[in-house]
């Protein structure tokens, strides 16, 4: 498990409530949790959604990222087919 000590690189995507509302709900329970080798937690305000990534190394970080961006896709995906 990542601990705070061990986490080396750190990452905070910023996304617009109104853009990405659909996607956080879909993935809310995956984006609060330990991916792998790093630790997610997902916090808002009344303007945006911010998703914070810990990781122990660049490749933890990458590994990540590209996750959420393949879930994200996935819900764009969806989302074309049902509009």
């Amino acid at each position: 498990m990542v601990t705070e000590t061990t986490c080396k690189f750190n990452a905070k995507l910023i996304l617009p409530r109104d853009e990405f509302t659909i996607h956080i709900l879909a993935l809310k329970p995956d984006l609060e949790e330990v991916m792998g080798r790093s630790r997610i937690e997902l916090t808002e305000d009344e303007d945006n959604f911010y998703i914070y990534i810990q990781s122990p190394d660049t490749v933890a970080l990458k590994s990540t990222l590209n996750s959420i961006a393949r879930w994200f896709k996935v819900v764009e995906d969806i989302k074309g087919r049902i509009n």
